[in-house]
């Protein structure tokens, strides 16, 4: 008996590095659990060299760390509270195993339905309603409901209220941004000011998580779109609040926190609306949607920072034939590891497809996605599509 007691030695006595390259291979809702074993494991877990070095780790070591879809549903607002659910679907999806065809060729055969994964679920409690819609960076989602800001992990389904700003400052715009050499999460927020707007921005995680102001040079008027690109923020911004005949698009550099206007947007970019930025192998691209067709759009990458240079406008169509007809409203969510732009619907019946397009070959698949036996697509409002999700031990 006094061996056995002997040899049942504290789980605190195993050494820290040994704790962290265990905790580093599980996946974020097991720590998240952890946290409650001892308050060495909550501090070491909670660290922001656990934090960091979780980010770091190699995604062939960490089957949670490779990247796949995410897909947050939006139920119904009821009452003054938002019901969102997270699912997602792995690597496998971008593998070159689903139906190629070719963009001109009338294809009968559609791909088999792919079961989604649930993730988490959450409820948003309204202040105010929803403006902007959600957006993704390196496992977290923003929120912004009218003056209340919502950072959420989709991976635990848990979620934080950023400190309130001051009385006198009104939230226009707040923007999610990583940037990879600390391994941190940055919020920029925008503020109605005069002459034009404010700018402040916040770091997550740390111990003084408070708002410190950004100081910029040229005064503008940001816009509704805006994208996170190897710790740069890029979003667009117009020099007069009343007209946009010059769009410009607005560098802020998340390790710096310095900002800079980058260019002007390109030649031929008729109109703003239906715009988006969006990632486009490491470089900024501005996508403008073509009406009355909902498939068709047109391209501008960012090719050149220094020198302003855009590539050559370049026409996009997904509509391939009459039985593939996409009747959902398409929208570009940015590009594959494999090179693909992906277009996934906003709207859709009982399930989500989503199509790859590989421009040098000419060539488009297909992957239809479902829920699982316990979550259905049918019961829920609207979707939004993000990419290279991976998991995140932010907010455990």
């Amino acid at each position: 008996m006094a061996q056995a007691e002997k040899n049942l030695q504290p789980m605190d006595t195993i050494p820290v590095d040994m704790l962290i390259e265990i905790f580093i291979k599980l996946p974020a809702k097991s720590l998240a659990k952890f946290v409650c074993v001892s308050k060495l494991w909550t501090k070491i877990i909670r660290g922001q060299d656990f934090i960091r070095a979780f980010s770091f780790h190699s995604p062939l070591q960490n089957k949670h760390l490779q990247p796949s879809l995410l897909l947050a549903f939006k139920d119904q607002v009821k009452g003054y509270q938002e019901h969102w659910y997270f699912f997602s679907k792995t690597t496998p999806l971008y593998e070159q195993n689903s139906l190629v065809q070719n963009i001109n060729e009338v294809v009968n055969e559609e791909p088999k339905p792919k079961a989604s994964d649930f993730v988490s679920s959450m409820v948003c409690h309204l202040k105010e309603m929803r403006y902007q819609k959600p957006s993704y960076v390196h496992g977290l989602i923003s929120f912004l409901y009218g003056q209340e800001q919502v950072i959420c992990n989709p991976s635990i389904g848990k979620s934080i209220t950023l400190p309130a700003m001051e009385s006198s400052e009104k939230i226009i715009r707040s923007f999610l941004g990583y940037e990879p050499i600390h391994a941190q999460h940055k919020v920029l927020c925008l503020t109605i000011a005069k002459p034009f707007c404010g700018l402040k921005v916040l770091t997550l995680g740390t111990q003084n998580c408070s708002w410190r102001m950004v100081q910029c040079s040229t005064p503008h008027y940001p816009g509704t779109i805006y994208v996170c690109i190897e710790g740069v923020l890029y979003y667009s911004a117009s020099t007069s609040n009343w007209t946009v005949d010059e769009t410009l698009l607005v560098r802020f550099d998340l390790v710096s926190e310095s900002l800079e206007i980058v260019s002007v947007y390109p030649e031929g970019l008729k109109s703003l609306n239906e715009t988006s930025l969006i990632n486009y192998h490491g470089k900024v691209a501005v996508v403008s949607r073509l009406f009355p067709n909902y498939h068709d759009f047109n391209l501008w990458v960012l090719e050149d920072v220094k020198k302003q240079l855009w590539s050559k406008e370049q026409h996009i169509s997904i509509d391939t034939g009459v039985t593939c007809k996409f009747y959902e409203r398409l929208e570009i969510s940015g590009t594959s590891d494999m090179g693909e732009i992906i277009f996934a619907p906003n709207k859709f019946e009982d399930f989500v497809v989503i199509y790859f397009l590989d421009l040098k070959r000419s060539k488009v698949r297909s992957a239809k996605l479902e829920g699982n036996t316990k979550h259905k697509f049918c019961g829920f409002y609207k979707v939004f599509t993000f990419l290279h999700y991976i998991e995140s031990v932010m907010l455990i």
